[in-house]
């Protein structure tokens, strides 16, 4: 689907008005464009959650303190950050 609707942007980037969408691909558009918004709107508030702060007690580094996730309480960075993370830095088609 991404294919053919990409051949379709013209010189200028637009879709020509007279190019021929089903219905359903109009469809599917536009709940993807909503899914991915949903989608990016609840990764950032996954982000928000799960962020550092300073686990307390002694440590021997006072300018490297132990950090914990004020979520999860795992040590920093915890395993939702770390997974968000690398499928941010994953690159497309690996």
């Amino acid at each position: 689907m991404t294919q053919y609707v990409s051949r379709l942007v013209n010189r200028e980037g637009f879709v020509p008005v007279k190019a021929r969408l089903a219905r359903e691909d109009i469809v599917f558009l536009a709940a993807a464009r909503d899914d991915v918004i949903t989608f990016c709107e609840m990764t950032l508030r996954l982000i928000d959650l799960h962020q550092p702060r300073d686990a307390g007690g002694i440590t021997s580094d006072i300018g490297n303190p132990m950090c914990r996730c004020r979520a999860c309480m795992w040590r920093w960075p915890c395993p939702t950050f770390r997974a968000i993370q690398d499928a941010v830095d994953r690159t497309p088609g690996s």
